[in-house]
This record gives structure tokens, C-alpha cells and sequence, in this order.
């Protein structure tokens, strides 16, 4: 029945097949291609990825890409069904936070880049991403005694972000960070130093497994053609800026009541208008 799911070690052998730039959209539709829905739509993407998988399998890399274009419209711009909550991505499997894409008429021109930040405030902390083809994340939580943070509680988070950007939505080819001390993290896991973590961050493992940086140094030490640069904050760069203001969402959304995934999509998608309107060398 090709309706049905693919198992994970299918999608990911499936991915090899595909070049770097389809192999990241296709993994922004890993929820919809190993998910389990009664939801037409989704239905419909899982047979589109699945196709997709298999034309690149015979080689036709041309028919793989218009495959996933109808999965993507799919998945992003059709009627879902009553309470499937996929429409968006807002979560993404074994990924905690909020998770979504906006859709528009987006440069496919030029690297693939996305943006993360941090914010913290008495206590509380928020995390978010966002990609130039419309992908983000956020997620807060408030610290208590258990907290494996330690005393560097904004660079552990700065680096968390990037943990859930490239957990949830693949390897960009250029991540902005507007934290040198994130920075220099970052390209020393590079280097392959993934040993070096900052003072104080908790070792021990976690119950789902390796912490989370640990997991992320080593990510980033196999992840070839990641670049990472720095971007000032708040000087106006509209990704940096946008990625502020989602985890500003995500730690306000811990201690207050309103609609995040709603109040996410209509930033995301006022941000990247402006960003892909933009001159390109700006």
C-alpha cells in the first residue's frame, strides 16, 4: 500500500539519495513521510515523498524534485482534516517546541540561510530559529533545581537553539548567530574539539540519552559545508531579528496566555517578506 508509512531508517537511507539541497526539504516533511494520519492530505504527501524516494532510486533527480514540490503543497498550502495538526509542522517527532513553516513566493536563490537566538528573563528561558524558506522553531521552560545549565545560562541556551533549528529542520548552509561566545563553541566543535563545553554545563546523561550539547558538538563535527558567521544583534538584520523575537515568544508564552503558533506565523512571514525583497547584497 503505498499510503503507508515510511520507517525512519527507510527515510533516512532514502535521503542519501537525494542531492543536499532536496534532501533538506524532504527532511521537513519527515513528520508527514513516517507519521501515521487518517488526514487526506497527509496521505497525500506520504505518497508524494515516497515517489519522490523512488525516482531518485532510478536516477531521475528532475521528477524527485517536482515530487516533492506536491508533497510540499500538500503539506502546506491544502485542507487538512478536522484536528490532524500537521498543517505547518507544529511539532516535530522526538523535537520539543512549537514547530511550523509559512509559505510564499520565496527566492530559491542564493544559500539556504537560517538565524537562532536566545532570551532569558527571571528565570525563564526561550529559544527559536528561523530558515530563509519559511521553517522555525521556538521552545521555553523555566529553570529549577534540577537544571543541568550551570552557571552559563545564556550561552547553554544560545547553543540550544542551534540544537533545535538543526534537530528539527536539517543542516542550513549558513547559520547567523549573533553570540561570539556561542561562536567560538561552534567552530571549535568544527575543528573536532568536542570535548570543550562551557563551565559548569551538567555531563551526566539525560533519560532520552547523550545532553544536549553533547549531542550538538558532535553534529556539528560531521557536518560538512555548515557555515557558521556572526551577525550583530540588534542591528536590524531581519532573520537575527526575526529569531529574537520567536524566543522572546517562547519565554513570554511560559508565564502568559496567548496563541504562539499564530503570533509565530504572522512574524515569520512578515520578516521573510521583507528578507527576500531585499537587495541582495544587503
Amino acid at each position: 500500500m503505498i499510503n503507508s508509512p515510511l520507517r525512519i531508517d527507510e527515510f533516512r537511507a532514502a535521503l542519501e539519495l537525494l542531492p543536499s539541497d532536496l534532501a533538506r526539504r524532504a527532511e521537513t516533511l519527515k513528520l508527514y513521510a513516517t507519521g501515521r494520519s487518517n488526514c487526506p492530505a497527509c496521505g497525500n504527501v506520504r505518497d508524494s515523498v515516497r515517489l519522490a524516494f523512488t525516482a531518485a532510486l532510478f536516477g531521475d533527480i528532475s521528477a524527485a524534485e517536482r515530487l516533492l514540490t506536491t508533497a510540499e503543497r500538500s503539506a502546506w498550502l491544502t485542507s487538512h482534516a478536522t484536528k490532524c495538526g500537521r498543517r505547518g509542522l507544529r511539532s516535530v517527532r522526538n523535537v520539543p517546541g512549537n514547530h511550523g513553516r509559512v509559505t510564499g513566493r520565496w527566492d530559491a536563490a542564493g544559500p539556504l540561510t537560517a538565524a537562532t537566538d536566545a532570551s532569558w528573563k527571571n528565570g525563564v528561558g526561550g529559544i527559536g530559529y528561523i530558515t530563509s524558506q519559511g521553517s522555525w522553531g521556538l521552545r521555553g521552560w523555566v529553570t529549577d533545581h534540577r537544571d543541568p545549565t550551570g552557571t552559563s545560562k545564556v550561552l547553554v541556551s544560545e547553543l540550544r537553539a542551534v540544537d533545535l533549528l538543526l534537530r528539527a529542520a536539517g543542516n542550513p548552509e549558513v547559520l547567523l548567530v549573533d553570540s561570539l561566545s556561542a561562536l567560538s563553541f561552534l567552530r571549535a566543535w568544527q575543528r573536532g574539539d568536542t570535548e570543550l563545553m562551557p563551565d559548569g554545563y551538567d555531563l551526566r546523561p539525560r533519560r532520552r540519552g547523550a545532553p544536549s550539547l553533547v549531542r550538538l558538538a558532535e553534529h556539528v563535527a560531521e557536518a560538512d559545508g555548515l557555515v557558521f558567521q556572526h551577525v550583530k544583534g540588534h542591528s536590524g538584520h531581519l532573520l537575527n531579528e526575526a529569531a529574537d523575537s520567536l524566543a522572546s515568544i517562547a519565554r513570554r508564552r511560559v508565564t502568559e496566555r496567548f496563541d504562539a503558533t499564530g503570533r509565530a506565523t504572522d512574524l515569520v512571514s512578515s520578516f521573510l517578506s521583507s528578507w527576500h525583497q531585499r537587495p541582495m547584497a544587503a
